[in-house]
């Protein structure tokens, strides 16, 4: 086949999708979670309680639920997360010793064999503990997230208390009208003709610069915006049911059974399993629905 045109600079003819410039309406919402820089900081429940949390007042502020690329994934690990952003090391000392001890003896060792003086001097604070994405994120009680490299472009919904992880890109917003439009086939198209792909499996990456920042929302009135915003609340609800009735069930698993039913193979015994737990045929709906009420408010 031959096609005519300019060709651009990501070697395509058609739409300049390289050229596209970010909006200003996208931008300071979108983040990369935070970057440890220390292994240390990371706690299960029972560690967690040893260190103070139920019992030190003020802990449960700095020791918040964490979740990583894997947790979006697959299922949450349940993992958690010291996060003392804001204090001062008397602070730390003095408040909560024994969360001072645990990191002097498990992130600081690490810490100070690193180049970068900032990382040496506050050795309790995380590497990058995303100052723009804390201040964006104030007053919301939920924002979106996605994993930044993975098969299936997918974004869910993640309580204020969660703590994200760098793997995962996180845009500022708690209305379910946002949710909606970045979880439509016109987002996920446009996802991945600008980013990139990586790894063995050429996953697509979601790139914030370029995925984000220059996508335009639709200018729709607040009857189309009000749909597509009930449709997304309740795909994220279905996808949460699902997943806190099968805690072995995994977004990627329910998302390869979505596009071998769309394909119209026949599913194995395991995949069949999965979607009986993740009611597949029902997220395929919802999923329906809410492109035909994104697709509508594109006109």
């Amino acid at each position: 086949s031959e096609q005519t045109g300019k060709i651009f600079a990501d070697l395509t003819i058609g739409a300049d999708v390289a050229g596209a410039q970010p909006l200003q309406a996208g931008l300071g919402l979108s983040c990369p979670g935070v970057k440890l820089h220390g292994s240390g900081f990371i706690v299960t429940p029972d560690e967690a309680r040893n260190l103070g949390l139920g019992r030190i007042e003020g802990l449960e502020k700095h020791i918040r639920p964490y979740r990583n690329g894997r947790d979006i994934a697959q299922s949450p690990r349940g993992s958690l997360v010291i996060d003392l952003f804001g204090l001062a090391l008397e602070d730390v000392k003095s408040r909560f010793p024994e969360v001072y001890q645990w990191l002097l003896e498990r992130v600081k060792p690490e810490r100070d064999q690193n180049n970068r003086a900032s990382y040496r001097n506050t050795w309790w604070i995380f590497g990058e503990p995303r100052k723009v994405m804390r201040r964006a994120m104030e007053g919301l009680s939920r924002y979106i997230a996605t994993v930044e490299t993975a098969k299936h472009r997918v974004f869910v919904f993640l309580d204020k208390e969660i703590l994200p992880d760098n793997k995962l890109v996180n845009i500022a917003r708690a209305d379910a009208f946002h949710l909606g439009v970045l979880s439509s086939r016109v987002h996920v198209v446009w996802a991945l003709a600008t980013g990139g792909r990586l790894g063995v499996g050429n996953d697509p990456v979601y790139n914030k610069t370029r995925c984000f920042e220059p996508f335009p929302f639709p200018a729709c009135d607040e009857t189309q915006t009000a749909l597509i915003r009930e449709r997304a609340e309740l795909l994220d609800a279905h996808r949460k049911r699902q997943q806190a009735l099968h805690p072995d069930l995994g977004l990627t698993d329910m998302y390869n059974v979505l596009e071998k039913l769309r394909s119209g193979e026949t599913l194995t015994a395991k995949e069949r399993s999965v979607h009986d737990k993740g009611l597949v045929a029902v997220l395929r709906q919802l999923h329906d629905d809410l492109d035909a009420a994104v697709f509508a408010a594109y006109g």
